[in-house]
Order: structure tokens, then sequence, then C-alpha cells
């Protein structure tokens, strides 16, 4: 697992008519080593979910997490537009579409085991624990180690190596 996700750093080829879908489906890729590499203080008992908050930009190559399990637990998706279902999750990625709720949904998620994950600049110092952006045709991420520990969850020293940025 570690030695994909060294390569899915290293990815650096976009097909320009492809660029927004590979970049979504690569993205796909981190969030699940983002799961994999977070330690949550009480593991779930029925499955990991993972919230969408806002317009879906993943489409299809979301549900290919349903098929993967982190440390035995199966991945949900589940697609919310109200701030009321995100404490049910145990990873809000917030969207670009909603992006303008960020200060209202750090907030309300502050002190939960809930690892935020975003993909808009400047949200990593804002409060969003992971960050992704595109850098030179390259995905890459920020680190908020500080919220991360706020909230309870421990981020493996592997993926804080990868992170471009790391706030503490």
């Amino acid at each position: 697992m570690f030695a994909i996700f060294c390569w899915m750093i290293s990815y650096l080829s976009f097909a320009y008519a492809e660029e927004q879908a590979s970049e979504y489906r690569l993205k796909v890729a981190f969030l699940y080593n983002f799961a994999a590499y977070t330690t949550w203080p009480n593991p779930p008992d029925n499955g990991l979910t993972l919230c969408i908050y806002g317009e879906n930009p993943f489409g299809q190559y979301v549900q290919h997490l349903q098929e993967k399990k982190i440390n035995e637990h199966g991945i949900l998706i589940k697609h919310t537009k109200s701030m009321t279902d995100l404490p049910d999750c145990h990873m809000v990625f917030i969207t670009q579409s909603i992006i303008s709720d960020i200060e209202d949904v750090i907030k309300q998620l502050q002190g939960m085991p809930i690892l935020t994950i975003a993909d808009s600049p400047g949200v990593g110092r804002q409060g969003v624990i992971l960050n992704m952006t595109v850098k030179d045709r390259k995905v890459i991420f920020e680190a908020n180690i500080a919220m991360a520990r706020r909230n309870g969850l421990n981020l493996s020293s592997q993926l804080l190596r990868f992170a471009s940025e790391v706030y503490q």
C-alpha cells in the first residue's frame, strides 16, 4: 500500500481533455490513503463513513472506495448537502461547491474525531486537516496536524512526510 501511495505522489501525466476526471480519480486514491494512514480514537464498528459534503466532484470513481477495506473495515459513501449530517461521518470531504461554509463546518466539527478533507486553496490554514491541490499537474496535499490532534486523530508520519506543507 505504501508503494502505491509513493506512486500516486509522483503521478504527473494528465491528458488535457480528461484532466479534471483524471484529477478526481487520483484524488479518490488519496482519500483511501488518507484514511489508511489515520488513526481514530475509537475505530468504527460498522465501517468507515466518508461523507461528501456538497456536489460530488468524483463522479463514479468514488464508488471504487466501497470495494476497499481499511483495517478490516469497509468504507461507506454518503452524499449530503446538510451540515447536520456531518457529525455522523468519520471523514468529510468538503467540496468546492460548498467551500463558502468552511468556517461553519470547521466550527461544528471541532473536537470531534472527524477527518476533514478539501481541495480548495488556503483551507488547510483555516483548519481543514488535509487539503489537496494540483501543482505542476501533480496532486499534492497539506496537513494541519494541530487540528487533527484537537479532533483526537493521529496522522501517520508515513503520510506526513509526503505533505507539501504541515501546519502545527
